[in-house]
C-alpha cells in the first residue's frame, strides 16, 4: 500500500542475507572449535565433581564410621536376640552391658513386630506401636536411620538405627540402637580451612539425620526445588541449585552407606573447590565470538556504505508517498554513485507526478463545478415548470384536470428534490437516500386532499448512501405510493388516518421500502390496478431491481419493495 511505513521483514534485509552468508562460511570451523571446546570442558566438569564429591564423603567420614559401627552392633545384637529374646531379664543385661560399654550410646533393645520393647537396655517395657517411626521400620523392612527428636527413652535427639532380625528364615523383629544426634553436629570438619559452607546427612526418605548448622539455616541452605528423597536416587554427583533464600550455591551428594545414608555438601557459589562444577562457558563462546566480531565488521561497512543511505531514500520515498514533499536537497553527496543516479531519477519522477496531479486536480475541480452546476439550473428548470403548473391549477375550471395536474406537480416537485440534494452534496457520485425522501415527504401535500380530518404522518427513515441511478427511481416510487396512500386513505377503527414510511437496510446490500395506509377492508386499489399511479410504481420498481409487493392486511394497505444495493454501472457510450 503506498505510504506504508516500517521496515521490511528482517530475513529479506540485506544486513540479513550477508549476515547468513558470513554464517554460512564460518560453519565448518565454529562447529569443529565448539566440538573440541566442549569435549574439554565436560571431561573437566567431570572430574571436579568427582573430586568435590570425594572431598564431601570425606568431610563425612566421621558420620559414616559411627553409623557403620552401629549397624555391625545391631547386626551382632540380632544374633543374642533370638538366643535370649525368651529371657527377658537376661536380655536386657546384655543390651545393658552393651550401653553402658559405650559411651555415645544411648539405648539398644530389640523392637518386636508388634511395636513393643520388651528387652532393651533400659529394663523396662515401651510401646512405641503409634510412633511414625515405627511405621516407617515396618514399612521398610530392612536396615534403617531415622532421626527421632523427641524420643520416650533418650531424653535428646537421637538417631535411630533399626536393623532386622530373623529367625527360621522368617522376620522376628528389629534391634534398635540409639546414638545421639548432637555429637553428630558438634563433630569438626577435617579441614577448617575450607570453604565449606554446610555438611548435612540425610536417609533415604529424605530425612535429614545430622548437619553442622542449626535445623532452621539448614532448611534456608537446601535446593529450593529438588527433594533429598530424589537426590538419594542418584550416585555421586554436584550440581549448582538455587537455595530457599534465594541464592545459588553448589551441591555436592556422596553415598556413605548405599541405598540408606548419603552426605550432601554445600558450598558458596564463588568457592575455588566448587568453581570448576559450574563449567567455563567462556572457552564455548569463542566460535560464537569470532562469529559475531565477524558479522559486526560486515554489517557496520554494509550499514554506512549500502543501508544508511537507501533508508534515507526510503524515507524521502514515503514522505512523497503520504503528503507529496519533495525533499528540499538532495542527500547525494553522502551516497555511492549508484544511489545518486536512483535519487535523482526518484527527484524527477516525484516533480512530474506532482504536475501531472496538478492538473488533474484542476480537471476534476472544473468537472464538479460543471455537474454541480447542472443539477442547480435543472432544479430551477423543474421548479419553474412546476410554477408554471401551480398557475395552470389556479386558473382551470375543471376539478378532474387540476387534479391530473396536481400529481404531475408532484412527480415534477420529487424530481427536483433530486436534482437539489445531488448540488448540494460534496459527493457527486452518492446521495444520502434517507435525506432525500425526508426533503421528498415534507414537500408533499399529503392533506390537500383530506377537507375533514388529518392525516398521521409517521417515518423511519435511515441514512443509506444510494448512487443516483438507485435514488431517482426510489424517490419517484416513493412519491407515487405516497399519491395513491393519500388518494385511498380511510380512517381506521379510531377514526384516524394514517400513513407510515419506512426505509432501512436490511442487510449488507439489501434495502426496503415500504409505504402502507389506512383503508377499508376491500379498498378500490389493489395489486392488479391498471391506474397510471400503479404503473408506475411498478415501473419504478423494475428500475430498482426490486421484488414489489403490494397488498392489505388487517385494515393496512401496504406497497412494499426490496431491492439490492447496486454500485454505478456506466452506459455504453459513457466511455
Amino acid at each position: 500500500m503506498i505510504g506504508a511505513a516500517g521496515p521490511r521483514p528482517l530475513s529479506g534485509g540485506l544486513a540479513a542475507r550477508i549476515i547468513g552468508f558470513l554464517s554460512v562460511a564460518l560453519i565448518p570451523l565454529g562447529v569443529v572449535a565448539y566440538l573440541q571446546t566442549a569435549e574439554l570442558s565436560e571431561e573437566t566438569r567431570a572430574r571436579s565433581q568427582l573430586s568435590l564429591a570425594a572431598l564431601t564423603e570425606s568431610a563425612a567420614s566421621g558420620e559414616r564410621q559411627t553409623i557403620l559401627r552401629t549397624l555391625g552392633a545391631a547386626q551382632v545384637l540380632g544374633t543374642a536376640a533370638n538366643l535370649y529374646q525368651s529371657d527377658k531379664e537376661q536380655c536386657s543385661a546384655i543390651f545393658r552391658e552393651y550401653a553402658e560399654s559405650r559411651p555415645n550410646i544411648t539405648f539398644a533393645g530389640i523392637l518386636a513386630l508388634d511395636g513393643l520393647i520388651r528387652c532393651s537396655s533400659a529394663g523396662e517395657t515401651v510401646d512405641i506401636s503409634d510412633s511414625p517411626n515405627f511405621h516407617y521400620i515396618l514399612d521398610n523392612p530392612r536396615s534403617t536411620v531415622q532421626l527421632n527428636e523427641a524420643p520416650r527413652i533418650s531424653k535428646q535427639s537421637v538417631l535411630v538405627v533399626a536393623e532386622p532380625f530373623f529367625y527360621r528364615n522368617a522376620l522376628a523383629g528389629y534391634v534398635a540402637i540409639s546414638i545421639p544426634a548432637v555429637g553428630l553436629r558438634d563433630r569438626e570438619l577435617p579441614d577448617p580451612d575450607s570453604d565449606l559452607e554446610e555438611l548435612l546427612t540425610f536417609n533415604s526418605a529424605g530425612q535429614v539425620l545430622s548437619s553442622r548448622s542449626p535445623r532452621e539455616r539448614t532448611v534456608e541452605l537446601l535446593p529450593d526445588a529438588l527433594d533429598l528423597a530424589t537426590l538419594s536416587e542418584a550416585t555421586a554427583s554436584s550440581f549448582k541449585a538455587r537455595s530457599a533464600d534465594g541464592k545459588s550455591r553448589i551441591f555436592a551428594v556422596a553415598p556413605l552407606v548405599p541405598g540408606l545414608v548419603y552426605a550432601l555438601s554445600i558450598w558458596p557459589e564463588n568457592s575455588s573447590a566448587a568453581s570448576a562444577v559450574q563449567g567455563n562457558d567462556f572457552a564455548k563462546l569463542l566460535p560464537f565470538l569470532m562469529w559475531a566480531a565477524s558479522v559486526i565488521v560486515a554489517f557496520l561497512a554494509i550499514n554506512r556504505l549500502v543501508i544508511r543511505q537507501v533508508r534515507t531514500l526510503s524515507q524521502q520515498m514515503r514522505n512523497f508517498a503520504r503528503n507529496r514533499r519533495v525533499p528540499q536537497e538532495a542527500a547525494g553527496a553522502q551516497m555511492t554513485l549508484e544511489l545518486r543516479d536512483m535519487e535523482s531519477d526518484f527527484l524527477h519522477m516525484a516533480n512530474a507526478i506532482l504536475q501531472d496531479e496538478a492538473q488533474l486536480e484542476n480537471a476534476l475541480r472544473e468537472k464538479t463545478i460543471l455537474l454541480k452546476e447542472v443539477h442547480h439550473r435543472v432544479k430551477n428548470n423543474l421548479q419553474l415548470i412546476s410554477s408554471i403548473m401551480n398557475m395552470q391549477i389556479r386558473q382551470s375550471e375543471s376539478e378532474e384536470t387540476r387534479v391530473v395536474l396536481r400529481r404531475l406537480q408532484d412527480r415534477i416537485r420529487g424530481l427536483a428534490t433530486i436534482h437539489r440534494n445531488l448540488y448540494q452534496t460534496e459527493d457527486l457520485g452518492h446521495v444520502d437516500a434517507g435525506r432525500l425522501l425526508d426533503d421528498l415527504i415534507r414537500q408533499m401535500s399529503l392533506v390537500a386532499d383530506q377537507s375533514t380530518s388529518r392525516i398521521q404522518l409517521d417515518t423511519e427513515l435511515e441514512n443509506v448512501e444510494l448512487y443516483p441511478d438507485q435514488a431517482v427511481p426510489l424517490s419517484l416510487l416513493t412519491a407515487e405510493a405516497l399519491t395513491n396512500a393519500v388518494k385511498y386513505i380511510c380512517p381506521d377503527h379510531n377514526g384516524t388516518l394514517h400513513v407510515q414510511v419506512r426505509f432501512k437496510r436490511l442487510e449488507a446490500s439489501r434495502a426496503l421500502i415500504e409505504i402502507s395506509n389506512t383503508c377499508h377492508p376491500e379498498p378500490e386499489l389493489s395489486s392488479d390496478s391498471t391506474g397510471l399511479g400503479s404503473r408506475l410504481i411498478r415501473a419504478f420498481a423494475t428500475q430498482l431491481g426490486g421484488e414489489l409487493e403490494q397488498g392489505v392486511s388487517d385494515g393496512i394497505y401496504s406497497v412494499r419493495v426490496t431491492f439490492t444495493l447496486t454500485d454505478f454501472i456506466p452506459e455504453a457510450g459513457d466511455y
